[in-house]
């Protein structure tokens, strides 16, 4: 655009080899008269710019109006490979159905490419040429149910033919099939094939032209500005609650992970423990086997040291104990000096299984109530780290119950209980 100022500088720029003061003292008197008007001159070439923005705004709405609905549709189909296979499955069997668009005008073609009509003329056609072998009623009307269910069985498939074809080469489509255009419409493919490639619509050349025409509109920018940021404004926010939700589902995942890991050792140290209590019992079987001469107390320490005492009235007596270092040979049960001890607590309590916490510091107790065929009562004590989470679900096994209660019993007969001997780390 070019000011009035820029006019005035140029006109006395031309009048350079004349009397410049006379010049445009001349000029200046033929504004003033009515004659030649800068400014005039200016205000029609606004106008005229004006009019041929409104104009280009107008025709590029139009164009996107008319050109993106279609071809964008038909972008989210390219590219695809084959169409004879997909052409002939739809028009001769109606599967892989779907419906036309709600604003298609061509209700022929609607009808025609339903996988409805497709069934029906089939079923007529079938109908047609059983009528006779299987409906004596129309023997006498033969050969005319034939030809005509016949007749209109093949025009019918014939029109799903020419009906899904169309379809193909319909833009908006969902049949649209980028290689059948090519093949049938080349001078169309290749106009739209940029289209189809790009990620570019009218819609973005006609924002951008928009946005050209109005930039020196102060107003205007600010306004595409804030709209821009309320949008970035906006996707920040979404981003910033996905990766919220990322975040809760990668610590969700985090501790299934630890507790899985957790379950795995858990497994891992029971399998472990499982397979030394497994080479234990056989070892006391092959003991056993050879009598009072190896099998003893010490055959008690299955996975950890252990005590063993027998209860009588209201004390507590110990008979063996092993790798313990405070363990007392006699307990009171009505002292409250041990009345945290799991075998005080398991006395009084209705349970088989007791725990407490041992008075050396990071070992825990864990206890049996054990009743043998004799009715002796007997407590076995599991003593271990308390770190070895484990160990409870290898002590409330039922397998290792009956494994400790069938070695007591094997003791007593052997009357090991009477001998009023100690096992100390034997």
């Amino acid at each position: 655009m070019v000011l009035p100022g820029q006019l005035l500088l140029n006109a006395v720029l031309a009048a350079a080899s004349r009397n410049i003061p006379d010049y445009i003292e001349f000029v200046l008197y033929d504004i003033k008269m009515g004659g030649y008007n800068p400014l005039e001159e200016v205000s029609q070439e606004n106008e005229q710019n004006e009019n041929e923005r409104i104009d280009l705004i107008s025709w590029l709405g139009s164009i996107k109006r008319d050109f993106d609905p279609l071809l964008l549709e038909a972008r989210k189909q390219y590219p695809i490979n084959g169409w004879v296979g997909s052409w002939l499955i739809r028009s001769l069997t109606g599967f892989k159905y779907i419906k036309m668009p709600e604003n298609s005008v061509s209700k022929i073609v609607t009808f025609f490419s339903n996988h409805i009509t497709i069934w029906a003329s089939i079923a007529i056609g079938a109908f047609g040429a059983g009528a006779n072998k299987y409906l004596p009623l129309f023997s006498h009307l033969q050969p005319w149910p034939r030809t005509i269910g016949v007749f209109l069985m093949v025009v019918s498939l014939a029109m799903s033919l020419k009906a899904n074809f169309t379809r193909m080469l319909t833009l908006d489509d969902p049949y649209f099939n980028p290689n059948a255009y090519k093949l049938f419409r080349p001078k169309e493919y290749f106009m739209f094939l940029n289209y189809f490639k790009g990620h570019y619509d009218f819609e973005t050349v006609f924002k951008t032209v928009e946005l050209l025409y109005r930039e020196n509109s102060l107003d205007s920018i600010l306004q595409v500005h804030e709209s821009i940021n309320n949008e970035l404004r906006a996707d920040k926010q979404k981003i910033i609650e996905s990766l919220e939700e990322n975040r809760v589902y990668l610590e969700d995942a985090e501790k299934v992970i630890a507790e899985l890991n957790t379950q795995i050792w858990s497994l891992a140290d029971q399998v472990t423990i499982n397979e030394q209590n497994l080479n234990a019992a056989i070892d006391v079987l092959y003991r056993l086997r050879k009598g009072a001469s190896l099998f003893n107390p010490a055959d008690l320490r299955v996975v950890t040291p252990f005590s063993l005492f027998e209860l009588k009235g209201n004390y507590l007596f110990r008979h063996f104990e092993q790798g313990t270092t405070e363990t007392p040979s006699v307990i009171r049960i009505d002292d409250s000096k041990y009345a945290h001890y799991s075998s005080v607590k398991l006395v009084n309590s209705d349970k088989t299984i007791e725990y407490a916490t041992s008075d050396r510091e990071g070992r825990t107790v864990a206890s049996y109530w054990i009743e043998l065929p004799s009715e002796r009562i007997l407590i076995y004590n599991f003593h271990y780290d308390s770190t070895n989470s484990g160990m409870s679900a290898i002590i409330e096994s039922k397998e290792m119950y009956r494994f400790i209660r069938g070695i007591c019993i094997h003791l007593e007969e052997r009357h090991f209980f009477e001998k009023k001997e100690d096992v100390r780390d034997a």
